[in-house]
């Protein structure tokens, strides 16, 4: 990723300025992780990263690694549609993630596992 043509953006540049589309990212990653693996991430994580990120991220770049990319992003959280369609960008306009196989931009978006809706018997809301 790139702040820019030659600069490479940092970690900390991605909290300071664009906390909007990795917290919507973090949060349908949330929705896909439900009912499919034991994780609990409590209110407020999204926040706490972005100060990790702004204390610490200055001098880390912030790229894809082909090698480390399954453990990084695993089917259930590449599977969201903001994800797929910012990795799939990444990969066909930026160059990045050479010869990875990413989940298709219309594929993506699985329901959840969990039921949501109305589930009282007096469908009262």
């Amino acid at each position: 990723l790139y702040y820019g043509e030659e600069e490479p953006t940092s970690m900390q540049q991605v909290s300071l300025y664009y906390g909007e589309e990795v917290s919507d990212m973090l949060w349908e990653a949330t929705t896909q992780l439900r009912g499919h693996l034991a994780v609990t991430l409590s209110y407020g994580f999204e926040e706490r990263m972005f100060g990790f990120g702004e204390m610490r991220g200055q001098g880390e770049p912030c790229d894809l690694d082909p090698v480390m990319y399954p453990y990084v992003f695993p089917s259930p959280i590449c599977d969201g549609k903001t994800m797929s369609q910012y990795l799939n960008y990444a990969q066909s306009e930026m160059g990045k993630l050479p010869g990875v196989a990413l989940p298709r931009t219309s594929d993506a978006g699985r329901p959840s596992a969990m039921r949501q809706g109305n589930l009282r018997a007096d469908g009262v809301l």
